[in-house]
């Protein structure tokens, strides 16, 4: 048997509107996602990018596996192949 445990993910995404590209803004989600894959996070990115006009600028992702401290992964490569 294969247990697959949940964990507090947030997202954290800075984005801009193409009329507006001096103004950054910031967009934080928390969600339960499977750690390290985060297949949930990587559909809301995707919705993100498919039906949003935003530009997503830099997106860093959060998550505590053990209650150790919080390990960070910034998903910059893929945003990077997005545009």
């Amino acid at each position: 048997m294969v247990w697959i445990r949940k964990y507090l993910v947030t997202v954290d995404v800075f984005y801009y509107m193409p009329d507006y590209t001096d103004i950054i803004q910031e967009f934080v989600w928390q969600t339960d996602d499977i750690t390290p894959e985060l297949p949930r996070v990587h559909k809301f990115l995707n919705y993100c990018k498919d039906n949003i006009e935003a530009v997503i600028q830099e997106v860093q992702v959060s998550y505590a596996e053990h209650h150790n401290g919080y390990r960070t992964a910034e998903i910059v490569r893929e945003i990077k192949t997005w545009q």
